[in-house]
């Protein structure tokens, strides 16, 4: 009865040990799509690839030419423009102690569409055998900015988290139909937020300006208070030179005689009006004439007394 059991323990362990590597490999042999989809109309796509040591990766170049051949496919399918950035494509493995992981990345431009405050995407999917030219089926996760969501989704994600922004499916070949779409849309409270900061710049602007222009007032009002008073002469006391006072004072300077000719042209009075300046001045006895020539030579009384 003993040995019966012993042979019957180790018939189950050598099953166990046989199956291990199926079971092993089964494990770790699988892939998974992720896309992130950007405002700008591009997709970053990371698919990652989960394998054994033994199992071979791609190249570079043969990984290139996969996308490469997909975009165009999916270019004429949607009647868009799309190509790959340059330098995008990547390929990073990483190696375990029983496995490695693969992961091949690349940033699809003009993945969407972009209208208004919407970005739609899913036609690419409509390319024939669209996973099958990657790395075959999978599961896929697609995720979107902070400040859009989900407006419309096509077919239903088996999982959706609208604060992470994800959906996710269990198998891309659901996506892999006519009706496949998704509509993303800015999201109103964003928007809103936007234009709360817009009314706080235009506000604040508002204020600093006010707020400039009252310390201007205040320097100039302290200035007017610290500059000098100015005394204002009444026009009445102000000292006003006369016509009589202008003919005195050439007399004094030209050293008490003058032609009344040189009193004319320096004074500016005409002929008539010197004269009969000259001759209230004379009858006040403040200068004296007499005739030189045709003109006549002008005195002050003060000079000829001295004299």
């Amino acid at each position: 009865m003993k040995t019966r059991r012993i042979t019957v323990c180790c018939a189950i362990i050598l099953m166990l040990l046989m199956f291990r590597p199926i079971y092993k490999a089964n494990c770790q042999n699988y892939v998974e799509y992720s896309i992130q989809i950007n405002s700008d109309g591009s997709a970053l796509w990371k698919i990652t690839s989960f394998s054994d040591l033994n199992a071979s990766i791609d190249t570079l170049n043969g990984f290139q030419n996969k996308v490469s051949n997909l975009i165009d496919s999916a270019s004429v399918a949607t009647s868009r423009d799309m190509s790959i950035k340059e330098d995008s494509l990547q390929i990073n493995t990483t190696i375990s102690s029983d496995s490695k992981t693969t992961e091949y990345s690349f940033l699809w431009q003009n993945f969407s569409i972009l209208k208004g405050n919407q970005i739609i995407f899913g036609d690419v999917f409509q390319v024939n055998g669209f996973f099958s030219q990657l790395y075959g089926a999978a599961a896929l996760q697609i995720s979107y900015p902070s400040t859009f969501s989900v407006k419309s989704v096509t077919p239903v994600p088996y999982q959706r988290d609208d604060t992470a922004k994800t959906l996710d499916w269990a198998r891309t070949q659901d996506l892999v139909s006519s009706q496949t779409n998704v509509i993303l849309i800015q999201s109103s409270l964003n928007n809103s937020n936007q234009n709360n900061w817009q009314e706080y710049i235009i506000i604040a602007v508002v204020v600093a300006v006010g707020v400039t222009l009252s310390f201007v007032g205040v320097y100039r009002l302290k200035r007017r208070k610290q500059s000098p008073s100015t005394t204002l002469i009444p026009v009445e006391f102000a000292e006003v030179e006369t016509e009589e006072d202008k003919i005195l004072n050439l007399l004094k300077t030209s050293g008490g005689s003058v032609r009344q000719s040189a009193i004319v042209d320096q004074c500016r009075f005409s002929k008539a009006k010197t004269s009969q300046l000259l001759s209230v001045l004379e009858k006040k006895g403040i200068i004296t004439r007499y005739k030189r020539g045709r003109d006549k030579i002008v005195n002050l009384a003060e000079r000829e007394k001295s004299e």
